[in-house]
C-alpha cells in the first residue's frame, strides 16, 4: 500500500517526483501558474491538478474530487512562495518586504485544518523559520494535535543527498506518530 500525498504550490512537479521516489502516490496538486501546471501535467499525467490560486480552493472540493474523507490523506506537502522571505530580496533581513504571497502559509494551514492529513511537510528558505508567520503556523498545528518534533529546522540539503550546498527550512509533523528526520550523511 502506498501512502497518499497532495503537493501544494507544485510548480512543474519536482517535489512530486521526490515524493514518488520516496514511495508516495501523489493524488493531487495545486499550482496557480498556467505554464507550470502544463509542465506538471506533462510530467505527472495521472495526478489531479488544480490550476488555481490556493486562496480560492476549498478543502471540501479537494476531498470530494479525490474521493477522500477528512483525515484519510497521509501527507500534505508543499513549498509556498519564498520571494518575500528570501535573503536576496530582504538584504539578509535588513529590509522589510511587503509581499502578499508571504501570507499563503495561512492558506496552507487552512487546508491542513480541513483535510486533516496524517502528516504535513513544508520546505522553504531559512528566513521563514524565524518569521512571525511560522510561529503562528506552528502554534496552530500543535493545537490541531500535530507533533512537530523540534521542526522547523534549517538544514544543509547537501547533507541529505541533494547535489548542492543549500540551506533550507524543513518542517515535518504528524498527528499520528513522531516523525524522526534522518541523520545527516
Amino acid at each position: 500500500m502506498k501512502y497518499t500525498a497532495i503537493d501544494l504550490f507544485s510548480g512543474c512537479g519536482g517535489l512530486t517526483l521526490g515524493l514518488k521516489q520516496a514511495g508516495f502516490k501523489v493524488i493531487g496538486a495545486i499550482e496557480i501558474d498556467p505554464l507550470a501546471t502544463e509542465t506538471y501535467s506533462a510530467n505527472h499525467p495521472e495526478v489531479k491538478v488544480w490550476e488555481k490560486d490556493i486562496r480560492k480552493i476549498k478543502g471540501s472540493e479537494i476531498l470530494r474530487t479525490l474521493g477522500l474523507k477528512k483525515g484519510q490523506l497521509d501527507l500534505l506537502a508543499g513549498c509556498p512562495p519564498c520571494q518575500g522571505f528570501s535573503s536576496m530580496r530582504t538584504h539578509n533581513g535588513k529590509k522589510r518586504i511587503h509581499d502578499d504571497r508571504n501570507d499563503l502559509v495561512f492558506d496552507y494551514l487552512r487546508l491542513v485544518k480541513t483535510l486533516r492529513p496524517k502528516a504535513v511537510m513544508m520546505e522553504n528558505v531559512p528566513a521563514l523559520a524565524d518569521n512571525i508567520r511560522m510561529k503562528i503556523f506552528k502554534k496552530r498545528l500543535e493545537r490541531l494535535g500535530y507533533n512537530l518534533n523540534g521542526t522547523p529546522l534549517v538544514l544543509n540539503t547537501a547533507n541529505y543527498g541533494v547535489p548542492q550546498r543549500r540551506r533550507r527550512m524543513i518542517l515535518v509533523c504528524s498527528r499520528v506518530s513522531v516523525i524522526e528526520l534522518p541523520a545527516a550523511k
